[in-house]
């Protein structure tokens, strides 16, 4: 099946300049690295774009395209809100089986044969509540053309959408006519496009239309989730610190582009496992990346991971430099999944809390009282903070000293009430495990495996 990601740059004089969305201009190319070259990893990927994008993604940012088509120039007459477009464009094209993947959608397997069989292809099926509804009552009252298939949405909003992060299958013919119909209900309103929020039309005139016409048709959709989530209720399509063992697809969609938390995991993901393509975006965006004193390649990532970890085991006095939060940033990716290994595995392992963290409390204005946070060193000499409760504390005041994990579980599970029943208990220690999890992806605490010493005394 033929892979395919489409961009516009929306005829933008500086497309450099734009956000697009995303927390900063910046984010949004870093996802676009890491989009194409996760996707290289499993696919030939064809882009779509137009002479701008063409000039940043290909020849400046370098991405791994197998093949590109500058068509998308022929959409600069439409309004730069309309973001959809160039993917109904690009649907239009096709003559193939095909999946079109978002820029904003990671993965690190292949998809299922079962899925690419399909159809039709879609991430999920969402239900549109008052959310979509909200957006469509401010919208429709202005417009001057409605296609048929959207009939059923006008009369009775709670309905369903498809989430298309990612769309397509062996049925490209129906897309044509898809595109056809969603194409002319934009055009057709061409004279309310500055009367409407835009950014929101896209919703109706996409996803919502899509189910509506495949609903009518009564063709199968294959789902990548069955899952069948609220349109406004999207959860955990921002882990990266569940990737690749527990996760293996993100999708940063709405809010996620705009979480500092799950911006700042993407750019550490692309530094420490694309350091060619960042240095190339980092050209493009000196400031945004000034808090970085040094240059990256594979083997300086290395060091710095290593250099980290061998000041956390020996307990070496230092100072808390650039390189060594970095190393640390990337720790914090890879500590979650390590733990995951340790526990499944029941090997030995040992937990600490990181010596520059520490536990404060802040005035909450909201609250009228103080709240316990853990406050952590961050680049650029600012910090990070996260609320913490009273088991949190318990659990770091354990590991203000390095402790085998199994004794930790130990300690912890004896400030229980002695009534407590075993599932009270085996709950007690989930929760316990789901903690640590957490404090090792938010750079918390340092996690290092012991060697497993061979039984000396052999048995008979």
């Amino acid at each position: 099946m033929k892979i395919i990601q489409s961009f516009w740059s929306q005829n933008l004089d500086n497309p450099l300049a734009e956000s697009y969305g995303w927390l900063s201009e910046a984010h949004n190319w870093l996802s676009w690295i890491l989009s194409a070259n996760q996707l290289a990893k499993f696919y030939k990927v064809e882009l779509y774009t137009d002479q701008k994008g063409y000039e940043i993604l290909i020849n400046q940012l370098q991405l791994p395209y197998h093949k590109v088509h500058v068509v998308l120039d022929e959409l600069n007459h439409y309004h730069k809100s309309l973001w959809a477009m160039p993917k109904i464009k690009t649907y239009s094209l096709q003559d193939e089986p095909f999946l079109h993947i978002d820029g904003d959608v990671f993965i690190w397997k292949e998809f299922s044969d079962e899925l690419l069989n399909g159809e039709f292809i879609a991430q999920n099926l969402e239900v549109t509540t008052e959310y979509y509804a909200e957006m469509w009552k401010d919208i429709y009252p202005h417009l001057v053309y409605v296609p048929e298939e959207m009939k059923d949405y006008i009369n009775n909003h709670k309905n369903y959408a498809y989430n298309m992060g990612i769309i397509g299958g062996r049925n490209y013919e129906y897309f044509k006519k898809y595109a056809a119909i969603s194409s002319e209900f934009v055009d057709k309103n061409k004279l309310v496009w500055d009367s409407i929020n835009g950014f929101n039309f896209n919703i109706f005139f996409e996803q919502v239309l899509f189910y509506n016409m495949v609903k009518q048709s009564s063709k199968k959709v294959n789902c990548l989730f069955a899952d069948t989530p609220n349109d406004s209720n999207y959860i955990g399509f921002g882990d990266f610190d569940k990737v690749p063992n527990q996760k293996s697809y993100l999708h940063l969609l709405g809010t996620y582009k705009k979480s500092v938390r799950i911006c700042s995991s993407l750019e550490t993901y692309v530094i420490k496992e694309y350091p060619e393509y960042f240095e190339r975006l980092r050209k493009l965006f000196p400031f945004n990346f000034s808090q970085y004193n040094m240059s990256f390649d594979h083997s300086k990532n290395w060091n710095l991971k290593n250099d980290f970890k061998l000041k956390n085991t020996l307990d070496v006095k230092q100072e808390f430099t650039n390189e060594y939060l970095v190393g640390r940033n990337f720790m914090s990716l890879e500590f979650p999944q390590e733990f995951d290994f340790l526990i499944a595995n029941d090997k030995p392992f040992e937990l600490s809390k990181l010596s520059e963290t520490e536990i404060t409390d802040f005035f909450d204005e909201q609250l009228n009282e103080n709240v316990r946070y853990v406050v952590l060193p961050e680049l650029d000499q600012k910090i990070s903070r996260l609320s913490i409760d009273e088991i949190d504390e318990l659990v770091l005041e354990e590991l203000a000293e390095p402790i085998l994990y199994k004794q930790l579980i130990r300690n912890m599970t004896a400030y229980l009430e002695e009534d407590v029943d075993e599932q009270g208990k085996n709950d007690f220690i989930e929760l316990i495990q789901n903690r640590i999890r957490f404090f090792l992806a938010e750079k918390v605490l340092f996690l290092k495996a012991m060697i497993e010493e061979p039984d000396l005394i052999s048995s008979k």
